[in-house]
Formats: structure tokens, sequence, C-alpha cells
């Protein structure tokens, strides 16, 4: 699958959204963090698509499980 960062404009609010497409997982925060820095775009407003919180969440899972041990 290819991989993209796609960003968009709004030219009615001035929202600016980065948008990565074929990476997985958390992958695509390396990718994107360059244009977003370069943008402005606050690490606050990030949302994340269905492929990156499932790993986010085995992530979370396992660091839990780990510091039970």
């Amino acid at each position: 699958m290819e991989r993209s960062i796609l960003i968009h404009f709004d030219n009615a609010t001035g929202e600016v959204r980065v948008e990565a497409k074929g990476f997985e997982g958390l992958s695509c925060l390396s990718a994107t963090q360059p244009f977003e820095e370069a943008l402005g775009v606050v690490e606050g407003d990030r949302t994340y698509k269905d492929e990156a919180q499932t790993q986010q969440l085995r992530t979370t899972n396992s660091n839990q499980t780990r510091l039970r041990q």
C-alpha cells in the first residue's frame, strides 16, 4: 500500500489538518510531525484513525501487563 501525507486547509475557518494514509499503527506520527510543526498544528488537536487507536490500546495494555509483573 502506498503511504502519503495529506494536508487539508479549510479556507473558511483557517483550520489546517495533516492526515497520514497507508501507515501502520502509530508509525504515522514520525511522518506527520515535521509537517505539523511547520504548520503550527497543536498536538492536543490530534485525532487518531481506528488503526492507530488499535495499536495504541495494545501498547497501553502491554505496558500495564509489564508493570504488574
